[in-house]
């Protein structure tokens, strides 16, 4: 959409896209391959976490991807350039338009509505614009700030799960299969595992806590309506 077109050129904003793609796909793998089949082999908790885990991780990349192409507001640039003498005649242009709030943004070139704010990044006017946000390449306004929401939720579900999981798996384990069968080969698997958890583990508790922090903020905001 026009969203992504704006900000697909910014290095930043794609690296840390590709970063959360990568961060969710990671968390999959080894709550699939290091903690469901080798804790919960044979038991009936294995494919229930499987299913409701991947249906978090289904709904927060869905969420994600709605909020990375929608367009976040974008004020419409003018068909033509502004007469910005008008400006100096008094608020006759800002009252066709019902309000005496609206503003002109000098780098679009066209009338904003109240609480419109331009974007360095995008490049364009967004209505009311909370932030450009790097971890989905693109502005959080008026028209996608409920996706941006939802994939704060998911996250925080996600990396709540994913603790819970690890934590359950190491204080009341069901299976001893990450447990060393064989003198070499085993050592070596229980270690690789316990590497993977360790991973896993700060990547869910730093996650965690940062999107608490923004999805705290978001609500707030909405609360307060600013």
């Amino acid at each position: 959409g026009r969203a992504m077109a704006a900000c697909v050129r910014d290095p930043c904003g794609l690296l840390c896209v590709f970063f959360t793609y990568l961060s969710v796909a990671y968390a999959d793998y080894v709550i699939l391959r290091h903690i469901l089949v080798l804790s919960y082999a044979g038991s009936v908790w294995c494919p229930f976490h499987a299913i409701v885990f991947n249906c978090i991780v289904f709904m927060l990349v869905a969420c994600h991807t709605r909020a990375v192409f929608s367009d976040p507001g974008m004020v419409p640039l003018p068909d033509t350039s502004i007469d910005f003498s008008d400006l100096r005649s008094g608020t006759q242009r800002k009252n066709e338009r019902g309000s005496e709030d609206w503003t002109v943004c000098n780098r679009c070139e066209t009338y904003r509505p109240p609480r419109a704010h331009h974007c360095r990044i995008c490049h364009r006017c967004i209505r009311r614009m909370d932030h450009h946000c790097p971890w989905i390449n693109n502005c959080v306004g008026e028209m996608n700030q409920k996706y941006f929401i939802q994939f704060l939720f998911y996250t925080g579900l996600s990396s709540l799960y994913s603790l819970g999981l690890v934590l359950t798996t190491w204080l009341w384990p069901l299976e001893k299969g990450a447990t060393a069968e064989t003198e070499d080969g085993g050592r070596v698997h229980s270690h690789v595992h316990i590497v993977h958890c360790i991973i896993l583990l700060v990547e869910a508790i730093l996650f965690g806590l940062f999107v608490t922090v923004v999805f705290y903020d978001q609500i707030v905001s909405i609360i307060t309506d600013e």
